[in-house]
């Protein structure tokens, strides 16, 4: 059968519409399997706090790392990767996956450097090299302290992030000692400092993950 020009071109021009179909299909399929498995790691995660089931840890990660394909739900999966990691005390998976990451995968600059020395810290930590732990801790707040320093605003997550990494080498009293000097040095923030303040009242000695919304 002979075509002419005309009808090749027709010919084509419907290939390249069907295949653009199928590959929005696709990309909406994939888009669905990535919110699904988000929900269900986050789920997952959240029940381990009342049924302490390591199980629904490792499933999570499962899930998660499917939700990771997605632009949509990249970003809060990394957040969440990171938590399950960390709850698994899997710190050298945990840094040897953000290392992975660029820093635009994070939603604030310091966050990549910061998080990757906190868990090479908590690694150490882990076998007992002290030394290496305290290098590494405080190279995590070398990278908040840069940040706060250069806002002009009170960053609350930073400075959470901050006493949460010197927990891990403060005592309360010192942690208090630091935020009373924070409350009178920003007054209009004194009510987030005396919060901040609070929560550390008790030095907790396991990484702090909140629940995921």
């Amino acid at each position: 059968m002979k075509y002419s020009n005309k009808n090749l071109q027709a010919f084509l021009n419907w290939i390249i519409i069907i295949t653009f179909l199928c590959s929005c299909n696709g990309r909406t399929a994939n888009k669905d399997v990535c919110k699904t498995s988000y929900i269900n790691a986050k789920n997952r995660f959240n029940k381990f706090y009342t049924q302490k089931n390591p199980v629904l840890l490792s499933n999570a990660l499962k899930d998660v790392q499917k939700s990771l394909n997605c632009p949509e739900t990249r970003s809060a999966s990394i957040e969440l990767k990171i938590s399950v990691l960390s709850l698994l005390k899997e710190y050298d998976k945990a840094y040897h996956f953000i290392d992975s990451l660029e820093e635009k995968d994070f939603s604030k600059p310091y966050k990549k450097k910061m998080q990757y020395n906190f868990f090479k810290a908590l690694s150490y930590e882990s076998k007992s090299k002290i030394a290496d732990r305290d290098l590494y801790y405080n190279k995590a707040l070398v990278e908040i302290e840069t940040f706060v320093d250069s806002q002009k605003n009170i960053d609350q997550e930073a400075y959470y992030e901050l006493f949460m990494v010197k927990s891990r080498l403060l005592s309360s009293e010192q942690i208090s000692d630091e935020i009373n000097i924070l409350k009178i040095k920003y007054p209009t923030d004194k009510i987030f400092f005396e919060a901040l303040k609070e929560s550390f009242n008790e030095k907790v000695k396991q990484v702090t993950i909140q629940r995921v919304d």
